[in-house]
């Protein structure tokens, strides 16, 4: 963390900003526009140095603002990263230190609360499901767009992210409503996240370099924001950050992609503010470390509001002074860490510390770096200098505790639900509904780095059976069950692959193995079920459903599937009541009340088949069934009029393409 400044330094550096409204308004400091860019490696950028990839209209950003050089995350998972820059806080602080699991407090004040108390509007946009709003990223926006929703078919196909072209497109409808005030909007460009499948023309330009291209489209996307600002003259008086909010492994130390080590290729990140005030503006770089934490109270400063809003917990430093161009003092000082290895794999977490040019890795091997002379952290100087790591390993501990809560840190993530645990895995994280006690720093626990090979073999084998590829996910998930036999989310994935495939005796040893490793692991206890459901084995599925309830009364799937059973044996009063309790705990899905609606027509409730049928075709204008069955009810109830509508509207439907 940052050596804080002396509070008169603060106090003077509040008053060149400005915090008096008054001066503020005729200063015409008033909007901002956060861009947050996921998975975004600075070095591959233009405007960082990077020649392989087109970024102009970023570089346009850049030369109108302040770059740093050297600007950090103190985890590199998208939720926790993003809880980070809107609270100006650290993760063990504001408690969400993994991708899922963890809900922000909303007795943690959020940047988009800040504003709103200034008199901000406040909009956001997201591009990926794992910043849902149910994990509390939405606090204090009066508008939060996430809408993602997933299909129910044989797979789960999940719907979890949008393209950027999406998110600007929301964001500037959004903003179209709001420009006469003072507003504030977020916008969360996901698309260099993995999976890498630029849309045309990047997909050809870059072929051979597809997470460039997605760079590239990003920056197309970057620019109609710019050009919608600049077309309403917005532009002059408008504060822009863009920042990412992890980097990409990209196989340095044999990470292809993020989230399992703590290295600087997912740690740091690029960082430009474009200040508010009259063009033309001044292009600078700021070679000092800076941390994501600092993001919100620098943009407190900025906007001239920091002495009219909640301040108190903020851990970041604003640095104002230096974007303009003042030296900092004291020797920066930053955290960062990882849990995911302990939470989903049973391996070790990892926490780090960075003094000036050196960073010190807690792992159960310890790792030292000399940053400036080795930045890709190729060289462990952990033997050579063990005093110098004994004291990092000091300060660790010691910031670590300084920053953590009363009462401790957050610890183990709750349960995560059926219906987010596949959308996280469309998206490429590999997730366990996983409960639990809080993680011990138990140093026996196998390192990271002796398990990454076996990860990246689950990843790989899970990705291939997204993709269909179902021969390559059985051998790349085999060979990880034959070199780590106690790998619970290995079983389980290896499960599902032979569950699609129809191999269900297969599919059945693999889920009974990864109860064995945890009986009360519901998700594999799901599974089976379903393996038992598609062998027709329904005494047996029934068994497995209701111990799944057991376990978690409010899993969505096991009372689908549930219901769909009953169906199968005519038990229609059961089959009613299950997919009704499944109804309640999804709202988004226009399958349920369509299938409720079809088992209330055969039970003779005209006027309930018809409102659930109605309320089906509302969720979801394109399904056919639900017009379908309400044709039918109108007719049955002989509302003609009705009826000859909705043959109309069921005709349209037909002649659409499929």
């Amino acid at each position: 963390m940052w050596i804080r400044l002396a509070v008169v330094t603060a106090l003077c550096a509040l008053a060149a900003l400005g915090g008096n409204p008054a001066q503020r308004e005729k200063a015409g400091v008033r909007n901002l526009v956060l861009i947050t860019i996921d998975t975004l490696r600075p070095d591959h950028l233009e405007c960082y140095g990077y020649k392989l990839v087109r970024t102009p209209r970023i570089n346009s950003l850049a030369a109108d603002g302040i770059l740093a050089e050297r600007a950090y995350t103190p985890i590199p998972l998208t939720l926790p990263s993003h809880a980070s820059i809107l609270t100006g806080t650290y993760p063990m602080f504001h408690g969400v230190r993994d991708f899922t699991g963890f809900t922000l407090s909303k007795d943690r004040a959020t940047l988009a609360a800040m504003l709103k108390s200034a008199g901000y509007r406040t909009g956001a946009v997201v591009g990926s499901a794992v910043l849902e709003a149910r994990w509390g990223l939405n606090q204090g926006f009066d508008s939060y767009y996430d809408n993602f929703s997933f299909t129910l078919d044989r797979d789960w196909q999940p719907i979890a992210e949008r393209r950027g072209d999406v998110v600007v497109r929301e964001g500037l409808n959004w903003l179209e409503k709001h420009k006469t005030n003072p507003f504030f909007l977020w916008l969360h460009l996901f698309d260099p996240h993995d999976p890498y499948e630029p849309p045309q023309p990047y997909d050809r330009q870059y072929r051979e370099r597809p997470y460039d291209g997605e760079i590239a489209y990003t920056d197309e996307n970057v620019g109609k924001v710019i050009d919608y600002l600049k077309s309403n003259k917005l532009y002059d008086n408008c504060m822009i950050v863009l920042l990412g909010d992890h980097g990409e492994g990209l196989g340095e130390h044999g990470e292809k992609h993020h989230g399992f080590f703590i290295y600087d290729s997912t740690l740091r990140i690029p960082l430009i503010f474009k200040l508010p005030g009259p063009g033309p503006h001044e292009s600078r770089r700021l070679s000092q470390p800076v941390l994501t934490i600092d993001v919100l109270p620098t943009i407190l400063q900025v906007l001239g509001v920091a002495d009219r809003v909640r301040t108190a917990e903020i851990q970041g430093k604003g640095i104002y002074a230096a974007l303009m161009g003042r030296p900092m003092p004291g020797e920066a000082t930053s955290y960062a860490e990882l849990f995911l290895p302990y939470y989903h794999f049973d391996w070790s977490p990892l926490l780090s510390i960075r003094r000036g040019r050196y960073k010190f890795i807690d792992a159960p091997r310890a790792e030292l770096y000399d940053t400036e002379a080795d930045p890709g952290e190729t060289q462990n100087l952990y033997a050579r200098k063990g005093a110098l790591a004994g004291q990092l390993k000091d300060l660790l501990r010691q910031t670590s505790s300084r920053y953590s809560p009363r009462g401790g840190a957050a610890g183990m993530p709750k349960e995560i639900d059926p219906v987010t645990l596949e959308k996280l895995q469309s998206l490429g994280y590999l997730a366990l509904s996983k409960g639990g006690s809080s993680p011990p720093l138990d140093r026996s626990l196998p390192d990271p780095k002796d398990k990454i090979e076996i990860y990246e073999l689950i990843r790989h084998g899970t990705k291939a059976a997204q993709q269909k590829d179902f021969d390559r996910a059985v051998r790349d998930l085999t060979a990880a069950v034959s070199r780590e036999p106690g790998s619970l989310i290995a079983h389980f994935q290896l499960g599902n692959v032979f569950r699609v495939v129809g191999a269900l005796d297969k599919a059945e040893r693999e889920f009974q193995k990864a109860l064995e490793l945890r009986p009360d692991y519901t998700a594999a206890l799901r599974r089976l079920a379903e393996t038992y459901l598609a062998g027709r084995r329904y005494g047996e599925a029934e068994t497995a459903l209701r111990k799944v309830l057991a376990q978690s009364p409010n899993d969505f799937p096991a009372w689908f599937n549930l219901g769909g059973l009953y169906v199968t044996e005519d038990r229609w009063d059961e089959a009613l009541a299950a997919f009704q309790k499944a109804q309640a705990l999804n709202s988004r899905d226009a399958k349920v009340p369509l299938i409720v609606g079809r088992i209330l027509l055969r039970k003779g409730d005209l006027q309930g088949a018809l409102e659930a049928a109605l309320q089906a075709a509302k969720m979801d204008p394109n399904l056919l069934e639900a017009h379908l069955t309400a044709l039918e009810v109108y007719r049955k109830l002989g509302r003609a009029e009705e009826a000859e509508k909705e043959a109309e509207t069921v005709e349209k439907l037909k002649s659409k393409p499929q």
